[in-house]
């Protein structure tokens, strides 16, 4: 409680303090003193720079007006702005959700809203469409406020601890080494204990030890683990992470707002899924609630502290929205490791390049899963023309274009791309697009600040590529039935890599058809069906079916999310703080090595491609 009551004590004299609470790594003082509270951002400021800490001040329980009261007069002050208020008393806060925060969230409106109030607001973007896996994600990341006060509160205790004199550091590779899929590292210091993602291998058999990380593994201790980190939102990072509070977990994950939404609506999915091919999910909704509930989102940027010995820094990793690239610094100046996740140092249509702001790096973790030695992509202009030449040859001959593609990520990068044809008179065929597509472009909507500038300017002309009239979305059998029965259309479809979902249907149903064609536009892992078809299968099986593939099957590659082997080598070179050593991973076997030897030659860096289950001391 010492820096509390070094902030208690730099406040003006007469300042009521009701409370001071911890939330994670800042201080919160509840505070009893209407003109403090009113016209406080100065004074906070000046507190900042001199204690080192974020530090919030919110209304006590005796201060504000009441929630009805408050109501109406947000809606005086705000009009027809204000979608929906959720009153919080027990943090100090109304949430007001809103299709236009800029009318909102700026300096004189929540001033405003403070003085007549005395409510701290925070305001939110509601999607411009309608998903019921969006809507359930906002509904878990307010519930139970007073859980969440006592939960940050104990977070930022743990943090406070005593820490050991930091002599040595090591990482785990417990999944995502040597291959694709099931990515999980733990990272360990004497004090403390971190896992970075715990994903699924999508191409193992569903329920095999093949398809999870190595979470037996003898160093790990889940309950004992200070922090999660996930950095972002695809199932082989990320479809494991409830099983960890299945499995007695019950402390802090950390990542962006829209990776957490989007954790929400993919595991909720995948346990549907699971349920309708009559399989067993490892782990239930209520353990999805209960990763909800302790997730802590901080903004790109901002220094976390996470241990007691290690500060966590997230950053655009160009991916995925909300992706990031995690830069941990461990001890005072011990070591500073850099885990990339996925990441694409490359411009693309929705996203920004990945950020190489790191001022002080040692190690870093990358992935390789386009390392290899002929892995060279084509410039992302020439895939945008080669994408649009194919997908208008199939329309005018009158088929069917089938594009399989990642829910997240891959379809709005198409969409992107095609948004410039659904703008034109000539372009008359119907999208449509199934899985949870839809659900995800949602997303995006309420998100505009982690896309591009073009993007976003896009959105806010109300030019948005995730609302064309020409766009219709599928969520039931029926309406499959119109995709079916429309002669010459374009469908977005769920899984990228033909595992599951949406996209087995449209095979069965079209793969024999000569006039239409199939495009791939994003990476096949080995043993998935997509990389059979890809390389040339005539005949499939699917559901015990066997189905001939008489289609024209076409791979588009430079639209992948994932940098290549010479822009993961301009990243590595492009790092402020240079490496001392570079470990590969989230590739192939050969792929990996490969890589590994090319940046080891190439910028004279230390490099290994480590195995599932090795420990390396990183100092």
């Amino acid at each position: 409680m010492e820096d509390i009551e070094r902030v208690k004590s730099k406040l003006p004299r007469g300042t009521s303090v009701a409370d001071a609470k911890y939330e994670g790594s800042d201080i919160v003082l509840y505070v009893d003193t209407e003109d403090f509270f009113v016209d406080h951002h100065d004074r906070v400021s000046q507190i900042v720079s001199d204690v080192k800490k974020r530090v919030h001040i919110r209304p006590s329980k005796d201060l504000f007006k009441q929630p009805e009261t408050a109501r109406a007069r947000v809606k005086e002050l705000c009009g027809d702005h204000v979608e929906e208020m959720i009153f919080q008393p027990e943090l100090g806060k109304v949430i007001i959700r809103t299709g236009s925060p800029e009318r909102i969230d700026n300096p004189s409106k929540t001033r405003e809203i403070r003085e007549e109030t005395l409510w701290k607001p925070q305001v939110e973007r509601t999607p411009a469409i309608d998903s019921k896996y969006v809507n359930r994600a906002r509904e878990l990341t307010v519930e139970d406020p007073e859980f969440r006060k006592e939960f940050l509160n104990e977070v930022g205790e743990k943090i406070r601890r005593e820490s050991d004199d930091e002599e040595w550091v090591r990482v785990s590779s417990l999944g995502g080494f040597r291959q694709v899929g099931r990515s999980c590292v733990l990272v360990q210091s004497e004090t403390s204990n971190v896992l970075l993602d715990c994903g699924i291998d999508p191409s193992a058999e569903e329920g095999s030890r093949n398809n999870f990380p190595h979470l037996d593994a003898p160093e790990l201790d889940i309950p004992a683990l200070d922090a999660v980190v996930l950095s972002h939102a695809h199932m082989d990072h990320m479809g494991m992470i409830p099983y960890l509070y299945r499995m007695g977990y019950d402390g802090p994950l950390y990542c962006t707002a829209p990776t957490r939404d989007l954790m929400i609506m993919q595991t909720l999915d995948y346990i549907d899924i699971s349920h309708s091919e009559q399989a067993s999910a490892p782990y239930e909704s209520k353990h999805i609630k209960q990763a909800v509930k302790r997730t802590i989102t901080p903004e790109y940027g901002k220094v976390t502290d996470v241990a007691p010995d290690i500060k966590l820094t997230l950053r655009n990793s160009g991916h995925i929205i909300g992706s990031s690239i995690v830069h941990m610094h461990i001890g005072d100046g011990l070591h500073n490791l850099l885990y990339t996740g996925d990441y694409n140092y490359d411009d693309s249509h929705m996203l920004r390049p990945a950020s190489t702001d790191f001022h002080r790096v040692e190690t870093v973790i990358t992935e390789s899963t386009y390392g290899g030695r002929d892995d060279e992509q084509q410039p992302r202009n020439q895939a945008q023309k080669q994408f649009l030449s194919k997908m208008k040859q199939t329309l005018a001959k009158g088929g069917k274009v089938i594009v399989p593609a990642f829910a997240v990520g891959r379809s709005q990068e198409i969409l992107g791309v095609m948004a410039d044809e659904l703008s034109h008179e000539h372009f008359d065929a119907t999208v449509y697009l199934d899985g949870m597509i839809r659900d995800a472009n949602a997303l995006h909507t309420a998100y505009p600040e982690y896309l591009s500038k073009k993007i976003q300017k896009k959105i806010f002309a109300g030019n948005s590529p995730f609302t064309d009239d020409q766009i219709r979305s599928i969520s039931s059998h029926e309406e499959r039935k119109q995709a079916f029965e429309d002669p010459s259309c374009v469908v977005l479809t769920t899984s990228g890599m033909v595992t599951g979902g949406p996209i087995m249907s449209y095979l069965k149903k079209e793969a024999s058809r000569s006039d239409n064609t199939l495009i791939f536009v994003g990476y096949q892992a080995d043993g998935t069906l997509g990389r059979r078809i890809l390389n040339g299968a005539n005949q499939v099986e699917i559901d015990g079916e066997r189905v001939e593939v008489d289609m024209n099957v076409e791979n588009v590659s430079g639209f992948s999310a994932h940098s290549d082997r010479e822009q993961i080598k301009d990243f590595v070179r492009s790092l402020d703080g240079r490496a001392d050593h570079v470990f590969c991973n989230h590739g192939e076997t050969k792929k990996c090595f490969q890589l590994a030897s090319s940046i080891y030659k190439s910028l004279n860096v230390s490099t290994s491609a480590p195995d599932n289950l090795e420990v390396n001391r990183l100092n």
